[in-house]
């Protein structure tokens, strides 16, 4: 008989009572930097109560389709000069954050402005984890180079001023069918392009209800390089905060990109037309909004919003 519960034996005779509908292949890991029975050594992270206390020890102890929790509270230093800091190789693996707003955990990326988190295994997903800059102008905080990845509730901001990343997330033109939602992108940093660079050809892709609030140079959510076909842009909320007259947008891609951009509302403190901040390309826009605060301007986004 299939039942939804079952026993996963542990390490010493221990066992754990997981949910095989929640996770049904893979070993669980535990990472806490705030244990005091844990270590980063062989026999430890099967059990919250003998973690892992790095989740950079933790992702080499890990196989495709495994699934690591950062517990509450959980805070880590990562960088490598020139390289990235983590490196996330393996299909199908999570990395689930657990804790709500004030005990999310926490990964400063610091020490070097080249250094970043490599996600290369198909279908990694991340969830519920706070990634903060903590070096200034930092290139990419994330670089996404493989298909179906996905980053949800997840927030990049600055640790400090003058910490800031150059783009939060930034993809190759292997990010098919990446998935970004529900996260949280935020700095106060002018050095900031945009929150979402996708380089190349990526298909597929959704990014929806998100909330970004940065003085962007360039837009927020932007594509370069070649189109992306059947992108999903969808009730996102924009704050560009960017002084002057650098007109930068909100949302802009590579033409004859397609897809549909739909329900996004944005707001500009500099003197960008409402009608350009969102440069969509060949894709559908429905319902999309901008307020234009310097020209106390506001209505339908981009030149072919309906």
């Amino acid at each position: 008989m299939d039942t939804k519960l079952f026993g996963r034996h542990q390490p010493g005779g221990l066992f754990s009572v997981v949910d095989r509908e929640a996770f049904p292949t893979g070993d669980i890991w535990w990472v806490s930097s705030t244990s005091t029975t844990g270590a980063d050594s062989v026999g430890y992270g099967r059990n919250p109560d003998a973690p892992f206390l790095t989740w950079a020890y933790a992702v080499t102890q890990m196989a495709a389709g495994d699934t690591c929790y950062l517990m509450p509270g959980h805070a880590e230093t990562i960088g490598v000069t020139g390289d990235a800091a983590i490196t996330l190789s393996l299909a199908g693996a999570k990395h689930i954050g657990l804790g709500g707003r004030t005990k999310k955990p926490a990964i400063l990326i610091d020490g070097f402005a080249d250094t970043y988190v490599s996600v290369t295994g198909a279908d990694t997903v991340l969830e519920n984890i706070i990634f903060k800059a903590g070096h200034a102008d930092i290139a990419a905080g994330m670089i996404i180079a493989a298909a179906g990845c996905e980053v949800r509730k997840c927030e990049f901001i600055e640790n400090a001023v003058n910490e800031n990343f150059v783009f939060s997330i930034q993809t190759t033109n292997a990010a098919d069918q990446m998935t970004i939602e529900d996260c949280r992108f935020v700095s106060i940093d002018a050095a900031a392009d945009a929150a979402i660079q996708i380089v190349g050809a990526c298909n597929d892709v959704i990014i929806r209800r998100n909330y970004f609030n940065a003085p962007y140079k360039t837009s927020a959510i932007e594509a370069i390089t070649a189109a992306c076909l059947d992108i999903l842009i969808i009730d996102n909320w924009i704050s560009s905060k960017l002084d002057g007259d650098d007109l930068a947008g909100a949302i802009d891609l590579v033409a004859n990109s397609t897809g549909l951009i739909i329900g996004n509302r944005i707001y500009h403190t500099d003197n960008t037309d409402i009608l350009t901040s969102i440069d969509g390309a060949a894709c559908g826009r429905i319902d999309n909004m901008a307020v234009n605060e310097v020209a106390e301007e506001g209505g339908k986004a981009g030149a072919a919003a309906t």
